[in-house]
């Protein structure tokens, strides 16, 4: 049975188990899922906890890519990880950001990231130039002001009023399809779709990514 492995580069479970909650395989798939092993950051804010996670999850990971058919590293940024597992495999590596950006492009429109943290409105802006060699069709990134952690610690009416408010900004900015910028995010669409309606299309990148993956691998691109 083809098998995809769910790469969570931080270090907290709970990350991890809210991917769990979200995604559901095809038939003829296997998930599995790996947490950064301990004494590696809890959440990533940043281009050195983005480093320090890729440096504490490598070398565990090396051993594990004979036993995957394709991986999604999910952390929303222009991760490490993925450009360092290229070149250890062939298979099929793929991160949630890049994800999400591709299918936001097949949807067609302008679209936008709803993320966490201030300083990821200038990485993951930087990132789409980079990715996309232009912001034709990138309304922006608009942030929350909650950490990845503080998704699932803060009441759920604050995190859906802050992602509400942040989708906001990005309609008005000429956004039609919105990116969930946070794995600690997935499933949070509905925050969304309350606040700017369900003409809105919501990119969920970890979704994205396990679908793009299993596509490639039914493919034959393992």
């Amino acid at each position: 049975m083809p098998s995809i492995l769910v790469v969570n580069p931080n270090s907290s479970s709970s990350v991890s188990d809210t991917l769990k909650e979200v995604l559901r395989p095809p038939a003829e798939f296997d998930y599995d899922y790996f947490t950064g092993p301990l004494g590696g950051p809890l959440q990533i804010d940043s281009v050195t906890t983005e480093i320090t996670s890729a440096a504490n999850c490598l070398p565990t990971l090396i051993p594990l890519l004979d036993n995957y058919d394709g991986f999604l590293v999910a952390c929303y940024s222009d991760h490490p990880l993925v450009h360092c597992l290229k070149e250890h495999t062939t298979k099929p590596v793929l991160g949630i950001f890049q994800a999400s950006v591709l299918h936001s492009l097949a949807l067609g429109g302008k679209f936008a990231i709803v993320t966490t943290v201030k300083i990821w409105e200038v990485l993951l802006s930087e990132a789409v130039r980079a990715f996309l060699g232009s912001e034709t069709l990138f309304a922006g990134t608009f942030s929350t002001g909650l950490g990845v952690l503080e998704l699932h610690d803060a009441s759920p009416e604050v995190v859906s009023q802050r992602i509400g408010e942040a989708a906001l900004k990005a309609v008005q900015n000429g956004a039609t399809a919105i990116c969930l910028g946070c794995a600690g995010m997935a499933g949070m669409e509905e925050a969304i779709s309350k606040a700017v309606g369900d003409k809105i299309r919501v990119v969920d990148g970890v979704v994205a990514g396990v679908e793009i993956l299993v596509g490639l691998i039914r493919s034959g691109h393992k």
